[in-house]
């Protein structure tokens, strides 16, 4: 049953109609694209086929996929290659003249950055990727206007240099806005405790992208950092190289998260299913928005223009106003749920409508018939209950012995945790529950056959390769963004 905040697009559809009709007339790889797809130049919005990177981006010449404005481009950035094919992506002056001018308020309500000295720290990758360079240069821009305190420090993924520059500077200032990939954060603590440098927890807050993480990694930081959970103090942003962005968090989806993650049942009555997945405020202007068998379809005038766009994440659309209502006026609402009812209540109700993400839905592990995508293995291996065992990274896949399939994890463990076989059973069995609360058929074969062989360990259905840190978390410092399935 359709709920009532549930939404098929965000957006204008005229907006989407011009793109469209432009794209036909203008760009040549457009046309040869419908051609090959057997589709009549002309055709409504609603008739044209969907696209991604392969069918479309790395299938025509560079040149016949530009716009025909191209002679505004300023930038290229490329993506992270995660899919095994690069592109590089041109950037149309119109789409990026407003981003310094965003960003301060952004910050300003997010940290106060106008009322605390604030150095801003970029530890993303840098070189030609879109998510390190683009914030790199609108971070610059903003400091070189802002009336009051702001320094930008650009070290990129180098750690070592992130740890020396907070350091250093933490009696200059009142707070550090780290700006990383999530999976980077546990590894930087860790380097800093093995350089025996202390990091000032209470001064760190963060801005991320380019992955998803379960809310218990959130709760974590915020209680070592002494921050109350109810305060401003780690946001995500959304977007690509592909398209760059297109969403950010706010307090007020922070605490819808938290909410959800904490009233199973609420969240359950809701039709949003475990794991709880991030709500992004739509920022995208000029762009039309669709969710097409669950994945993000984005329709949007740029560089490379793209008409019905593919990007494989798992998402739902909703609106804003009609999801506040719904929660604010459940009956499933707990006492506990106070702190974050109250923050929703507060907030807008113009406030943008959600893109709600789960994480990449095109890579994914089938063991015995159920599916395990991408992002249900990340919110397993990175559940509370394994928080103070694991660092979060890990690999995954599928291998075959003796004609039987297994589920193979290699799986990093934190410093001061030794390797036993009651820490492997430990990990072994919270593995078998996290998994199993997102695939129920997985849950009913373990207890009806795998577990069986449970007692020996080179039998069990996951096999689990235990690696000292940083086997996995040094190439944090040497990778854009982590992936945890191998091919």
């Amino acid at each position: 049953m359709k709920k009532a905040f549930m939404k098929k697009f965000l957006g204008s559809e005229k907006i989407a109609e011009e793109v469209a009709q432009r794209a036909q007339k203008t760009v040549p790889a457009y046309k040869r694209f419908l051609e090959d797809k057997g589709i009549k130049l002309g055709e409504s919005y609603e008739q044209l086929p969907q696209m991604d990177k392969k069918s479309y981006a790395l299938a025509y010449p560079f040149e016949e996929l530009l716009a025909d404005d191209y002679d505004k481009m300023w930038a290229i950035y490329s993506s992270s290659g995660s899919s095994g094919n690069p592109f590089y992506w041109p950037t149309l002056k119109p789409n990026s003249r407003s981003a310094p001018t965003r960003r301060p308020r952004l910050l300003e309500d997010w940290f106060a950055i106008d009322q605390k000295k604030t150095l801003a720290i970029v530890g993303l990758s840098l070189g030609s990727w879109m998510g390190g360079e683009s914030m790199s240069w609108t971070l610059k821009n903003m400091a070189r206007n802002t009336p009051y305190p702001f320094l930008v420090s650009c070290p990129g993924n180098d750690l070592d240099d992130i740890i020396k520059m907070v350091c250093q500077m933490n009696s200059l200032v009142d707070q550090f806005v780290l700006f990383m990939v999530p999976s980077a954060i546990g590894h930087l603590h860790l380097k800093a405790s093995q350089l025996k440098q202390s990091l000032p927890f209470d001064k760190l807050r963060y801005v991320v992208a380019g992955e998803p993480f379960p809310e218990s990694i959130r709760t974590s930081l915020q209680s070592r950092a002494g921050v109350e959970e109810n305060s401003p103090f780690m946001f995500s942003l959304y977007g690509s190289a592909d398209t760059t962005g297109l969403g950010r968090e706010s307090l007020a989806t922070v605490g819808l998260r938290k909410l959800l993650y904490r009233n199973n049942v609420l969240a359950s009555a809701l039709g949003i299913e475990s794991p709880i997945p991030h709500f992004f405020h739509c920022t995208a202007r000029n762009t039309f928005l669709e969710a097409v068998d669950g994945h993000l379809c984005v329709t949007r005038w740029q560089g490379i223009p793209l008409v019905r766009y593919i990007l494989y994440d798992r998402v739902a659309l909703y609106s804003w106003q009609e999801l506040k209502k719904a929660i604010l006026t459940s009956e499933l609402l707990e006492q506990e749920d106070e702190p974050w009812v109250k923050i929703i209540s507060s907030a807008s109700d113009q406030l943008p409508d959600l893109i709600a993400v789960t994480g990449r839905s095109d890579s994914c592990l089938i063991l015995g018939a159920s599916n395990f995508p991408e992002y249900m293995l990340d919110q397993a291996v990175k559940c509370e209950e394994l928080q103070d065992l694991l660092t979060g990274l890990y690999r995954a896949q599928i291998i075959y012995e003796d004609n039987r399939q297994y589920l193979a994890f290699d799986l990093e463990i934190r410093q001061e945790v030794s390797i036993n076989a009651a820490i492997l059973d430990q990990i072994y069995y919270s593995l078998i529950k996290s998994l199993g609360k997102f695939q129920i058929n997985f849950l009913n074969k373990w207890r009806n056959i795998y577990s069986a062989w449970d007692k020996d360990p080179s039998k069990r259905i996951l096999r689990l390769n235990l690696m000292p840190w940083p086997a996995l978390s040094q190439a944090t410092e040497t990778s854009i963004k982590q992936k945890g399935i191998v091919k």
